[in-house]
């Protein structure tokens, strides 16, 4: 088996091949909709509970909590 290792960017969106520019952006929404999702898991909050933090619906809320970044817009 032939392995090889490529060097990462340290933005996996450089890595996929987008312009610097939106890498720089998807990255900024995935590190805020980690650090959510971080938040709400160590607060052990319910999903009414997180709705009520950053203003959106508590439908959404397993879309952080599930890693769903592409479905907001900043």
């Amino acid at each position: 088996m032939n392995e090889s290792t490529v060097n990462s960017s340290g933005n996996v969106f450089i890595d996929l091949g987008y312009s610097r520019d939106e890498a720089a952006i998807l990255q900024m929404r995935a590190d805020l909709m980690a650090d959510l999702r971080k938040f709400i898991e160590a607060k052990k909050l319910t999903q009414a509970e997180a709705s009520e933090i950053p203003g959106f619906s508590q439908s959404r809320v397993p879309d952080i909590t599930g890693g769903k970044w592409w479905k907001f817009s900043f």
